[in-house]
């Protein structure tokens, strides 16, 4: 597969009666064999002829995965402390700690810094 890029990097998308040598010509552009096939739609071309998937793409799913994470935690951790205050024996924790890992929680955005890094997720009491 041959990508054209142009003089700034970036990929040229041509109609398909377009030639792309004479295009890269004509734009003083650069023709790139790729080393395999696009992997998915997720992958952009680099100049390099390999592909990447971009880091703003990354990014975005994993806020996407962590977003849905913290949505189904943070019910749990209500219902914790609601159970330990009415008596209910064998959850983990104090009530304390399951209010603490609420408020967490809800800081769990993407204000952040550490968001979306899953490995720095707050820890439920155990």
């Amino acid at each position: 597969m041959r990508m054209l890029f142009n003089p700034d990097g970036f990929v040229v998308n041509l109609a398909d009666e377009i030639d792309i040598d004479e295009y890269a010509v004509f734009i003083g552009g650069t023709i790139v064999e790729m080393v395999s096939e696009r992997p998915s739609d997720r992958h952009q071309a680099l100049i390099s002829g390999e592909w990447q998937i971009p880091m703003d793409v990354v990014n975005a799913e994993n806020a996407f995965t962590e977003n849905e994470w913290r949505d189904s935690q943070m019910p749990k951790a209500q219902q914790n402390v609601t159970a330990i205050e009415y008596g209910e024996e064998g959850i983990p924790g104090t009530a304390q700690q399951w209010q603490k890992y609420w408020l967490a929680l809800r800081k769990w955005t993407a204000d952040n810094p550490d968001f979306p890094d899953s490995t720095k997720r707050p820890i439920a009491p155990s």
